[in-house]
C-alpha cells in the first residue's frame, strides 16, 4: 500500500474514532445514538485491513472486519431510518432485513470453508450468495438515501437538513461507489482505494466538525413543541396564525413551506426559522398535523357529523391517507379517533 493511502486510513480512523467517543457517553440516551454508534465501529473495523494489511483467514479480526464490512450497508440502512426520518419506530422485521446481508455472506463463506477445494457447483452457489448480498445491500443503501431525501424538505431544523444534505448523501455515494465499481464491476485500480480512503477521511472529519458545532438535541432528539414567543416575531406570528386558522392553508393539498412561505411574503429560511426556533417544531408536517388534527377532533364531536365517516373529516382537513391521520391523531390524543367519538358521547350512524 502506497505511504498516502496509508496516511489516509489511519487518519480516517483516528477521525471515526472521535466521533465515536463524542457520542458514546449518550449511547444510552437514544438508540439513534446507539445506531449511530454502531456504525462508527463498524467502518472503523472495515478499515483495519487498509491500515495493516491482509488478516490471517478465518482468524478472530478476520471474523471481525469481515461481519462488520457486511453488516456496515444495513447498519446504514438502520441509521437512515431511526436519524434521518420522523416519528418512524424500526420495526422487528426491519431489523432482520438490515441483517440479511451479513447472513448470506456468512453462509457462502461457511459453504466454500467446509468444501475447500471447492467444486464448480459449490462456487456457483457461493457467488449465487454474493451477488444476492451485493443487490440486497445497494437496495438497502439505496432506500436510506430515498428516507434521508424524501424527509429532507419538510426539516425545520437547519443543522439536520444540512446534515442530511451533505453527510448521508456522501455515505450513499461512497458505499454505493464501493459495492457497485469495486464489487458489481470488479474493479481493482490503485485510484479506487485512494479515492475510497480520502473519501472517508473528508466524511470522518466532517462528522466531528458537525458534531463540534451543532447541538445534540438537533441531530438526535425526538420532536419536542416548544413554545417561544417575543414581541418582534407577534407580527410574523399573527401572519401565520391568520393563514392557517383563518385560511385553513393546512387544508391545501400538497402545500409546502415554499408555497406557505411566498403566500406569506416572506422568505423560505425565515419562516422556517420562525416555525422552528419560535414555535419550536423541527418538522412542517408536524405543524400542518396540529391544526389538521386540531379541526378533525372539533369536527368528530359535532352531533351533525355523527353520521360522517372519519376518513371524509380527515381528507377535508387536509391529511391524503387514513394511515397517516390515524398515526398522527394517536401520537396526539393517545387514542384512536373512534374511541375518541365514544369516548364523547358520539355514536356513528
Amino acid at each position: 500500500m502506497s505511504s498516502l493511502n496509508l496516511f489516509l486510513s489511519h487518519f480516517a480512523f483516528a477521525q471515526f474514532t472521535l466521533v465515536l467517543l463524542i457520542l458514546f457517553p449518550r449511547a444510552k440516551q437514544s438508540l439513534q445514538i446507539r445506531l449511530y454508534c454502531i456504525l462508527m465501529a463498524t467502518v472503523m473495523l472495515y478499515l483495519v485491513p487498509q491500515m495493516f494489511g491482509s488478516l490471517p483467514l478465518y482468524s478472530p479480526v478476520w471474523i471481525l472486519v469481515f461481519i462488520a464490512s457486511n453488516i456496515l450497508p444495513g447498519v446504514f440502512f438502520l441509521v437512515g431510518l431511526s436519524v434521518f426520518s420522523d416519528h418512524i419506530e424500526i420495526k422487528p422485521w426491519q431489523y432482520l432485513l438490515a441483517l440479511t446481508p451479513v447472513t448470506l455472506a456468512s453462509l457462502a463463506q461457511i459453504v466454500l470453508a467446509l468444501n475447500n477445494p471447492a467444486s464448480t457447483g459449490v462456487e456457483t452457489l457461493a457467488l449465487v450468495f454474493k451477488i444476492a448480498v451485493m443487490l440486497l445491500e445497494l437496495a438497502l443503501i439505496l432506500y436510506a438515501l430515498f428516507v434521508a431525501l424524501k424527509y429532507w424538505r419538510n426539516d425545520l431544523v437547519e443543522e439536520r437538513r444540512f446534515i442530511r444534505g451533505s453527510v448521508i448523501s456522501f455515505c450513499s455515494a461512497y458505499i454505493f461507489l464501493v459495492i457497485f465499481v469495486e464489487q458489481l464491476l470488479d474493479v481493482q485500480a490503485s485510484w479506487l482505494l485512494t479515492g475510497k480512503l480520502g473519501l472517508l477521511a473528508l466524511l470522518a472529519t466532517g462528522l466531528n466538525v458537525l458534531l463540534m458545532q451543532i447541538k445534540p438535541n438537533s441531530m438526535f432528539e425526538p420532536p419536542q413543541q416548544v413554545r417561544e414567543k417575543t414581541p418582534s416575531h407577534e407580527p410574523q406570528l399573527l401572519q401565520l396564525e391568520q393563514a392557517m386558522r383563518g385560511e385553513k392553508l393546512y387544508q391545501q393539498e400538497g402545500l409546502t413551506i415554499a408555497k406557505l412561505a411566498g403566500h406569506l411574503g416572506l422568505g423560505e429560511q425565515k419562516l422556517r426559522a420562525l416555525i422552528n426556533g419560535v414555535l419550536g417544531y423541527r418538522n412542517f408536517n408536524d405543524y400542518l398535523n396540529y391544526f389538521r388534527i386540531d379541526e378533525v377532533s372539533k369536527q368528530l364531536l359535532r352531533s351533525e357529523n355523527s353520521a360522517t365517516p372519519i376518513l371524509t373529516l380527515a381528507m377535508d382537513s387536509g391529511f391524503r391517507s387514513l394511515s397517516s391521520f390515524n398515526k398522527a391523531f394517536k401520537d396526539t390524543h393517545g387514542i384512536t379517533p373512534s374511541q375518541y367519538r365514544k369516548n364523547h358521547g358520539i355514536t356513528y350512524k
